[in-house]
């Protein structure tokens, strides 16, 4: 389409093996497109759903947007040290608050975008197996070998799972199978290879995954883990102010917000 353009580019420290980590530029017409773009460092949850989102915001107001994908602590991380970043997304309340509490993020911007769904994902062959139904008990059975979760340091949905596995008490003798991704992104790899035969993934990521393997996933949220609060904050020293509250407010609209929980978030 003449005047607009789509390009992706290695998203900042993060390895998303497979799936190719990146950001979306997304360039309108006319003065707009001279203007440095609205660049949003974004949780890998929202991998299936944030591109179509920037879309259709560009298309409505005519302000560019890059996304620069990772695990939310590596964004955060990346903030610290001055990533040019204007917008956070957060797979969480805790790193945006803690980046406020130090001045990286304005305090009055914190926003709760949407309500993230934890799931177990298992495989249709391991399932095939188990003759039983999907569930954090079956991660004890032998023929389980390897479950992938997001590193619990710097991803909110891999703390979410290891909490989970400890109210049932089952984190000891599970985390010797336990074999880690950067980020959700690298999970759904693991996944998708075989290298782990189950995994925790967020309810959007999980639906990607079912599209191209075969499997099965249970809502872990909130009977085993509560609802993920994600939270969105502008960078304090962004230059981009006005176009960061614009798609604040755009992703807390009834139309952005139907389209998230139509796609895997509550």
């Amino acid at each position: 389409m003449k005047g607009r353009s789509v390009s992706f580019t290695l998203g900042t420290a993060i390895l998303c093996a497979g799936l190719g980590a990146g950001a979306l530029l997304m360039s309108p017409a006319g003065a707009q497109a001279e203007k440095a773009p609205l660049h949003v460092a974004a949780a890998a949850d929202l991998m299936p759903v944030l591109p179509t989102l920037v879309r259709n915001f560009t298309k409505k107001t005519g302000i560019p947007v890059r996304i620069s994908w990772g695990a939310s602590g590596e964004e955060a991380q990346a903030i610290r040290h001055r990533a040019p970043y204007d917008l956070f997304l957060s797979a969480d309340r805790s790193f945006p608050e803690r980046l406020a509490a130090g001045g990286y993020l304005r305090k009055e911007s914190l926003r709760t975008y949407a309500k993230g769904i934890l799931v177990l994902w298992i495989s249709k062959a391991t399932l095939d197996r188990a003759h039983e139904q999907p569930g954090v008990g079956l991660l004890s059975r032998g023929f389980i070998r390897r479950i992938a979760l997001a590193n619990p340091r710097l991803a909110p949905y891999g703390l979410a799972a290891v909490a989970c596995l400890r109210s049932k008490k089952l984190w000891p003798a599970l985390r010797r199978k336990a074999v880690y991704g950067n980020s959700l992104a690298q999970v759904a790899q693991y996944l998708r290879t075989g290298a782990a035969q189950a995994g925790f993934l967020s309810e959007s990521q999980s639906r990607v995954l079912e599209r191209s393997v075969k499997g099965h996933s249970v809502s872990l949220s909130p009977s085993c883990a509560p609802y993920l609060s994600q939270e969105m904050g502008i960078v304090t020293r962004s230059g981009n102010q006005r176009e960061a509250r614009a798609f604040e407010d755009y992703l807390l609209g009834a139309s952005a917000q139907r389209y998230l929980m139509k796609h895997g978030y509550h």
